[in-house]
């Protein structure tokens, strides 16, 4: 496997791979160092090895392969450590997280004669529009970096990486159906060379009977746990509480992650406009561990997404950890959103953007508790039965083994 982050943490790399190595086979994971880091280790099940990171010769190879890769699409670095890599381990096959380090991928299994398979979480360069919007051109005068690789990598560019890429790699993995059809439409892909492999829950790590984490039992807890972004869509889930308060006084929107700093401030300004400061919590950086906790102390959880090219075609690990949890779940009109919490009947779907819809369907849920718990219940049952990681996981082996008997 091939990541061009750290690790950890990774929640989907670590379900594949226990997965993968509960049918037999054996896996090692090439991601990028971080000082202080061991360059190689055994952990999760399996083998880690880290491109160094710290060191001033590290800082300049990684620095000269980044130059390189704005110009002709490829890292060297990264081509040599998985050259080697897959030599040193016999590699049936070259497993690649995300859009960015495909092409290198591709380049080793052409030379090694392997199979190549692209696991594309997400429509990349839709993301990447996202990530970059609230930078200004004082961020790119102030940053060198960012400005050359704004620069020269356009969305247009990764978008034709993308097609490129799809093409050339003998399977993809995607998570939601959506995902697929984007890919089978734009990109040209065979749909006998996709697999869906969802962001579903563990459901060892999610039981249901977590202790809630003190603090809000006289509360009416509506919850976000994750990521903090500009697509998110927590803007509305902080403008929709002004309203909620005035019908549910005891509610409190409890954000519990952290996200980039000048989007949290601008959260805290929103607050602070509609008179719901005192009403929202931000619990900053939890770890993974500690999320069931918080899922327990609410009374329904939120995907507030925003209606973008990059959020219709994904799912989060959010949402099935919520319905593990039996918590009734309010989500935007997305369609992967919307097809899992319709087809469970286990929440709220509103329009992307309605403050006003958000806070009508919590004050209703507020208002009903058999119901919401009646939704809650539907949420477990569905990931017990549909929505599990043994399932999808399931599928991630098979693919795998056909993949490697057509070899």
């Amino acid at each position: 496997m091939v990541l061009a982050h750290t690790y950890p943490p990774d929640v989907r790399i670590e379900k594949e791979v226990a997965s993968l190595t509960k049918a037999g086979h054996t896996v090692t994971l090439l991601c990028r160092g971080e000082p202080g880091a061991p360059t190689r280790e055994r952990a999760d099940g399996m083998d880690i090895v880290r491109i160094e990171e710290g060191s001033l010769t590290a800082k300049t190879r990684r620095l000269t392969s980044a130059a390189v890769n704005l110009l002709a699409n490829v890292h060297p670095l990264w081509v040599r450590k998985l050259d080697a890599l897959v030599a040193e381990t016999d590699a049936d096959a070259i497993h690649v997280h995300d859009l960015p380090l495909v092409r290198e991928g591709v380049i080793v299994g052409n030379r090694s004669g392997i199979p190549v398979v692209a696991d594309l979480h997400e429509n990349y360069p839709e993301a990447l529009r996202l990530w970059r919007e609230p930078h200004s051109v004082k961020t790119a005068l102030d940053d060198p970096e960012f400005a050359v690789h704004w620069a020269l990598k356009p969305v247009s560019r990764y978008k034709r990486i993308e097609r490129r890429c799809v093409k050339a790699v003998d399977h993809v993995v995607t998570v939601t159906e959506e995902a697929a059809t984007h890919y089978h439409h734009d990109c040209a892909l065979s749909p006998f060379r996709s697999t869906v492999v969802s962001n579903t829950v563990n459901l060892d790590w999610f039981t249901g009977d977590e202790t809630p984490v003190p603090g809000y039992e006289d509360e009416f807890v509506i919850s976000y746990v994750g990521t903090f972004g500009v697509h998110r869509g927590l803007t509305t889930a902080v403008k929709a509480l002004e309203t909620i308060v005035t019908n549910v006084p005891n509610a409190r929107l409890l954000l519990v992650g952290a996200g980039a700093e000048p989007y949290e401030n601008e959260l805290r300004e929103l607050a602070a406009r509609h008179g719901v400061t005192d009403r929202v919590t931000f619990t900053g950086w939890v770890d993974f561990a500690d999320f069931p906790a918080y899922m327990a102390a609410s009374d329904v959880c939120l995907v507030p997404h925003a209606s973008t090219p990059h959020t219709n075609t994904t799912i989060p690990h959010k949402l099935f950890q919520y319905m593990a949890m039996a918590k009734p779940v309010i989500v935007t009109d997305l369609p992967p959103l919307a097809r899992v919490v319709e087809d469970a009947d286990a929440g709220r779907v509103v329009e992307a953007g309605d403050a006003t819809a958000l806070a009508e369907a919590a004050c209703a849920l507020a208002a009903a508790p058999d119901e919401a718990t009646r939704l809650g219940k539907n949420g477990r049952d569905a990931v017990e039965h549909r929505y599990n990681w043994e399932l999808e996981g399931e599928k991630l082996v098979a693919m795998y083994e056909g993949l490697l008997a057509d070899e």
